[in-house]
């Protein structure tokens, strides 16, 4: 079925009035619409679309003054991927904005549409749960946050509640001298999807690693039980087969037209060294 009805409010509460209206049939909400044009191509029905693009509150991008990164809903990957400061302090994001998608795609491409897609391959998914980021939801009955890491419920399904839409990311913020990376591997040197793809971060104070992989688990997953596992004079090698031992535990591969489940944990291990290796000697990379 075509779309048959279009709404682009102006405002944050004129969005939610809209959502409130057509509770039992939900709109599907879009700022980008990259998804929303690739899933109407294949047969999906999408009778009601509200665009949010238009609403001021959801393109604010700041700094606060204690080093927090708030990221309206609407903010582009291409916004993300050209801001200084994310590329000096989250080089782990910038690396993940740049490359989604082609360079078209990332002028339309939103940070909360890539989340809240709910794909296992989201780009943007590994760094922002290294960096412990936050969604902020609204709704008519009120606001919320979530942490990303508990917001994937599933492929496609996430604890967004009837009503409710993400208003923005934010990033907390991090402890001085964090360093972070991204990884992907893919089938084609140029735009492709995640076979997989993973992001680090590492505090050098603290000693504390944290580790996140796509693409090779319905979800997004952060790995847990790296506790320790970094102290003073670690070698990287030690640490890196850590880190994979506890990701391959972690992650359910699947296999699909673009990889096998075996080839998945293989690159995921790799991965996992070669983060360990960047993060623990990052002047030898």
């Amino acid at each position: 079925m075509p779309i048959q009805r279009y709404e682009r409010p102006t405002t944050l509460d004129g969005a939610l009035a809209l959502l409130s209206e057509a509770a039992e049939s939900p709109p599907v909400i879009v700022a980008g619409a990259t998804d929303l044009a690739v899933d109407v191509r294949r047969g999906r029905d999408v009778p009601f679309v509200v665009d949010v693009k238009q609403i001021p509150e959801l393109n604010e991008y700041k700094w606060t003054p204690d080093g927090a990164l708030v990221m309206g809903a609407c903010v582009t990957m291409k916004h993300i991927g050209a801001d200084p400061r994310v590329r000096e302090r989250y080089p782990a994001l910038a690396a993940a904005a740049d490359d989604v998608g082609s360079y078209q795609i990332r002028c339309r491409a939103t940070i909360a549409g890539n989340l809240g897609n709910a794909s296992p391959c989201a780009d943007t998914a590994p760094p922002l749960l290294v960096l412990q980021a936050r969604l902020r939801l609204r709704s008519r009955s009120g606001e919320r946050e979530v942490p990303l890491e508990k917001f994937f419920v599933h492929v496609k399904r996430t604890t967004i509640q009837p009503g409710e839409i993400i208003t923005h990311v934010i990033i907390p913020p991090q402890p001085p001298g964090l360093r972070n990376v991204f990884l992907k591997i893919k089938r084609v040197r140029g735009h492709d999807l995640a076979l997989v793809n993973a992001a680090g971060a590492f505090d050098p104070v603290a000693r504390e690693i944290r580790l996140a992989v796509g693409a090779a688990a319905p979800t997004p997953i952060l790995v847990r039980g790296l506790e320790g596992i970094c102290p003073e004079g670690a070698c990287p090698e030690e640490v890196g087969e850590a880190l994979a031992e506890r990701a391959l535990a972690a992650i359910s591969p699947i296999d699909d037209v673009r990889a096998s489940a075996e080839y998945r944990r293989d690159m995921v291990a790799t991965m996992c060294r070669r983060i360990a290796a960047i993060l623990l000697e990052p002047d030898a990379h």
